[in-house]
This record gives structure tokens, C-alpha cells and sequence, in this order.
């Protein structure tokens, strides 16, 4: 297992209590849009067994041709040891990143791509949305909604400057105007849906789509393939 150690570049306060951490990128590390990666704090791994409260599964928020790498996250929570660790580092500290793959990459197969996240989930799918606005080969368009009870949007002036005729941003703070534009979008043409959020907002979402006839294939979600199947199946 190949493992970066990576030092911090800059931190930047997104809204209240979220951060982004971006890191220097090593010449030979690349990854897929929508990859995850799991970060350890420095320590981790000494001893005969590593430090699990020190590691978390993350997202990486930015493409390999930005030239760094990111994850955005809320910090600290009290009941979390690893985000109150990564709420303490400062530029020039250093944390080890392990374990990049990727479940969330897009499909271009000639469907339009419906994006939806809860809060922070939406670092999950900026990357994939700017892939998309680089290239947009055989996805007929894309839409991105988050849903977020704050109302405070990670990333909504940046990405609202890239909609287009064929993407377009939903930010909503309410269930009920989020069923609805859910509802929309499964009477358009046949879509592909990317999930992310909590595990009960997931199986929310997964039960109407499947009640609206939308088929396994075309949910995408970032769990591996047996938690996947479980989500899917219920």
C-alpha cells in the first residue's frame, strides 16, 4: 500500500464550521474525478495496530490538473478525535494520504447525469461537475442539487459561474422544494442519479427513485459493492 505524506497549503473557511485543506501534490500521484481517499494524521500507523480514530474515508475535491488536492469537511466535532486533530493543523503540517480510488466516476453514455448531495456532500461532486464543464462528451446535460437546511452552500458562487444551457445548480433549504425538483427530474428523459449524504438520506432517496422505476444500474453511490448492494436491495 502506497502512502503520500503530504503537507498542507492552505486552509480556506468555506461557510461556518467547514474548511477546505488543500495539500501538495506529488508529480506522480493522479486520480479519477469523484475519487475518495482515506487521510491518516501523522502517527497513525506506529504500533501493531494503527490508529482507526486517527483515519478517515474522504472525498477529494479537486482534479488532478489543478495541481493540488483537496478535501472540504466540517470541523471540529466533538464526538470525532480525527476532526478535532485536523482542526488544530495549520499550513506547513502534514498528514498522510492512503487507499485513492474512485466509485463516483462519470458515465458517458449518452444519459443526462443528475448530481444530488446533502450539505458538504457536495465536495463530492464538484470535481465531477468541472470535468463535465472541461468535457462534456456523451452526457446530454447535468444537474447538481444540494440540499441544505443551513443555507449556507459550500461552493454555490463558484459553481453558479458555470451553469449553462446544459448544466444547471439547484441549492435548497426545505425537503418539501427538494422532493419536488427530485419529482422533475424523474418525469425528464433517463437519467443517471449520484448519491451522496447520510446513509438514511441515501436509502430516502433510493426508495423513490425505485419507486419511480428508476433502475439499480443507473444509481450511483460511494459504498463499496457489498454495502452498495445492501443500500440498493432494501
Amino acid at each position: 500500500m502506497e502512502k503520500y505524506t503530504l503537507k498542507i497549503i492552505d486552509i480556506i473557511d468555506e461557510t461556518d464550521n467547514t474548511k477546505t485543506y488543500f495539500f501538495e501534490k506529488p508529480e506522480n500521484l493522479t486520480w479519477e474525478p469523484g475519487s475518495h481517499t482515506h487521510i491518516g494524521h501523522i502517527g497513525f500507523d506506529i504500533g501493531d495496530q494503527p490508529r482507526k480514530e486517527w483515519v478517515r474515508h474522504m472525498s477529494i475535491t479537486t482534479l488532478p490538473e489543478e495541481n493540488k488536492i483537496a478535501i472540504t469537511t466540517r470541523v471540529p466535532g466533538s464526538k470525532s478525535e480525527f476532526k478535532n486533530k485536523l482542526s488544530e493543523l495549520k499550513i506547513g503540517d502534514e498528514v498522510v494520504f492512503f487507499k485513492i480510488g474512485s466509485r463516483m466516476g462519470l458515465r458517458r453514455i449518452n444519459k443526462p447525469i443528475i448530481l444530488i448531495s446533502m450539505g458538504v456532500g457536495i465536495a463530492t461532486m464538484r470535481p465531477l461537475i468541472l470535468s463535465f464543464i472541461n468535457d462534456k462528451t456523451n452526457i446530454s446535460y447535468l444537474s447538481n442539487i444540494n440540499i441544505d437546511s443551513s443555507d449556507k452552500f459550500v461552493f454555490r458562487n463558484q459553481l453558479d459561474r458555470l451553469a449553462d444551457e446544459n448544466y444547471k445548480n439547484f441549492w435548497i433549504n426545505s425537503r418539501k422544494e427538494f422532493y419536488e425538483i427530485l419529482s422533475q427530474s424523474m418525469k425528464s428523459e433517463d437519467a443517471m442519479y449520484y448519491l451522496v449524504g447520510s446513509d438514511a438520506f441515501i436509502k430516502d432517496i433510493i426508495q423513490r427513485l425505485r419507486a419511480n422505476n428508476v433502475k439499480i444500474d443507473d444509481i450511483v453511490i460511494d459504498r463499496k459493492d457489498e454495502r452498495k448492494q445492501k443500500f440498493l436491495e432494501d
